[in-house]
C-alpha cells in the first residue's frame, strides 16, 4: 500500500491520496477546491469549480481560507502529515 500523498493543485497541501489525474471528484478538505482531472490551465475555467480558475481559487484561499467565502465553514486546517516540506 502506498502511503504517499499528493498536493492539492490549489492550496498545495498533501491531501490527495492518489495522483491528481486519478482524483476524480475529490474535494480538498483544506481549501475546498474540487480536483479537475481535465487539468485546465491556471487561468482557464474549471467546470468542476463553477468556472473559477485555479488562479482565482488560490487567491481566494489566501484571502478567505477557502476557494470561496461560502465554503469557509467546510474546510479545516492541514494535518501535520499534509504540510509539504517546502511550505
Amino acid at each position: 500500500m502506498d502511503d504517499r500523498h499528493y498536493p492539492c493543485p490549489c492550496c498545495g497541501y498533501l491531501t490527495l491520496s492518489v495522483p491528481r489525474e486519478e482524483a476524480i471528484a475529490y474535494i480538498c478538505p483544506v481549501c475546498y477546491w474540487e480536483n479537475d482531472v481535465f487539468d485546465p490551465g491556471e487561468d482557464d475555467p474549471s467546470y468542476e469549480n463553477h468556472g473559477m480558475t485555479l488562479h482565482q481559487g488560490r487567491e481566494n484561499f489566501k484571502k478567505y481560507g477557502a476557494v470561496e467565502p461560502r465554503f469557509v465553514q467546510h474546510v479545516r486546517p492541514p494535518l501535520p502529515g499534509e504540510i509539504p516540506p517546502d511550505l
